[in-house]
């Protein structure tokens, strides 16, 4: 069994995280050495709705955001949408309103959903997309086409990556909450810190290994694959990050130090990295994504700052305020270098074998049945019966059977449990953690019963056989597969690691 739960465990782990950063300064304040900015509020807004045409005859929606009354021409930024959200009327419109009253046009565009969903997502397409709008920006009145730039959060962060690979008159570049990193790999940081948090037991934390690495082409789930680091390599224009410190989802210092790293390989070295004490969202209140929670206050004020301040032509050299600042981070663990897989490759051969053992068991069930009904009519008629099992054995079946299914239910009841309340940021009571003790004591139990159950139909004293008849047979047999491949669902889920 040992052997069997090392073959199913990838030869890589998510490790803690200790390369971290040292902010110098909590200020996130932003300043040029070009001069000062348009604050916040100089100018009332004008909103209009429009409408944008997308390939394939679709049309979106859209919401500009304007400054009013201001002379001459002057910066843009197109929003792009992070995954949860798609509706222009319902995001950003705080952070685009305080952009436009710093004389700043903003675009906040529909994401198209038609081709959007939990299993498939298209990010090419999706920046094809976006890059409508964009044109559609640089051509709106009163906007320097010279001076449009993105924002974009979190999922948005890979979309918008493509759009600065592929067009290199984009003026800025806002990566907001970015995962930086392939999906599969940040999601097994993200997925340990979760159950770290709220003391999930080792076995269960573990497993995520295992998990991740999985071909999970059955769902189909190809954008976890998404190969973006290399579109970091072209972000040759100015670069602001932001991150919230209470955000456990993202690598807020891996993923930092990787842009920037790449960046200034690339030359580049007009990058502004902010750290805020907030959530995913930069919103104040909550770790978790709730809505109704406040921006952070000084947020959208560096923002414009400096965007206003790119708009002016600072270079690297030309800031007046600390490239990174704000508050100091600690990323609890570091994405994977790679995701290779174990023994169990593919989401499809997990569940082949987490699903045949209660089949083997249900099958086994029938038979038994059908046994017994069978041996009562032969009682009633005063047939001889030759099968059977011997003394105990079929107790030892029965005990089995329900000992294995038992099991295999509890036990994805209670990952279902932690994996909930793990969203939740809650803290596993008492009980759950007793439960996981209990369970594992269980297992043994069963690995006990099993062991003993094969000793006994297999080194009898007595030398005759522990079965007759072939529907014995058969039940005994589907028993015994079933009871295995439960056996090995569970050294899968790790039940006996505490």
């Amino acid at each position: 069994m040992l052997l069997l739960g090392q073959a199913m465990t990838p030869d890589w782990q998510v490790e803690p995280y200790r390369d971290h950063i040292k902010v110098p300064t909590r200020s996130t304040a932003i300043a040029s050495r070009l001069g000062a900015t348009t604050p916040e509020g100089t100018y009332k807004v004008k909103e209009r709705k429009i409408s944008i045409a997308l390939d394939g005859g679709v049309r979106i929606q859209a919401i500009v955001r304007q400054p009013r009354d201001r002379e001459g021409t002057g910066p843009a930024c197109l929003f792009i949408h992070g995954a949860g959200t798609g509706k222009s009327s319902e995001v950003y419109g705080d952070l685009a309103s305080a952009m436009a009253s710093a004389g700043i046009t903003t675009l906040v565009p529909d994401k198209r959903l038609d081709n959007y969903t939990t299993f498939h997502r298209d990010y090419h397409s999706l920046a094809a997309d976006y890059q409508r709008s964009l044109d559609q920006l640089r051509s709106w009145p009163g906007v320097d086409p010279t001076k449009v730039g993105l924002y974009a959060e979190s999922e948005g962060t890979w979309i918008s990556s493509i759009m600065t690979a592929k067009d290199s008159s984009i003026a800025f570049s806002i990566l907001t909450s970015p995962p930086v990193y392939p999906g599969r790999r940040q999601m097994a940081m993200a997925a340990t810190n979760y159950l770290d948090l709220i003391g999930a037991p080792k076995g269960i934390r573990t497993v995520i290994p295992r998990f991740i690495s999985m071909d999970l082409s059955l769902l189909g789930l190809e954008y976890a694959d998404f190969p973006s680091l290399p579109y970091l390599d072209q972000l040759r224009m100015p670069v602001m990050i932001n991150f919230g410190t209470m955000d456990i989802s993202m690598p807020i210092e891996q993923g930092a130090r990787e842009i920037i790293r790449r960046t200034h390989a690339s030359g580049n070295d007009n990058v502004t990295l902010r750290y805020y004490p907030t959530n995913h969202q930069i919103r104040t209140g909550s770790r978790l994504a709730k809505a109704g929670l406040p921006l952070e206050p000084r947020y959208t004020h560096n923002l414009e700052d400096w965007i206003n301040a790119v708009a002016l032509g600072t270079q690297a050299d030309q800031w007046s305020t600390p490239m990174i600042a704000g508050s100091q981070p600690h990323q609890l663990n570091q994405v994977p270098d790679r995701t290779d897989s174990g023994l169990i490759s593919s989401l499809t051969a997990l569940l082949t074998l987490m699903a045949s053992g209660p089949v083997l068991l249900v099958a086994a069930l029938i038979t038994a049945l059908i046994g017994a009904l069978n041996s009562h009519l032969r009682a009633r008629g005063n047939v001889r019966q030759r099968s059977g099992f011997s003394k105990g054995l079929a107790g030892r079946l029965w005990a089995l059977g329900l000992l294995a299914a038992g099991l295999i239910t509890a036990l994805l009841a209670y990952a279902f449990t932690v994996v909930r309340q793990a969203f939740g940021l809650v803290h596993l009571s008492s009980m759950m953690t007793f439960s996981w003790f209990l369970l594992s004591g269980l297992c043994l139990m069963f690995i006990l019963l099993l062991a003993s159950t094969l000793t006994s139909i297999f080194s009898r004293p007595d030398g005759k056989p522990a079965v007759v008849g072939a529907g014995h047979w058969l039940t005994l047999t589907l028993t015994l597969l079933g009871s295995l491949a439960i056996l090995g669902s569970l050294i899968f889920w790790n039940i006996l690691v505490f």
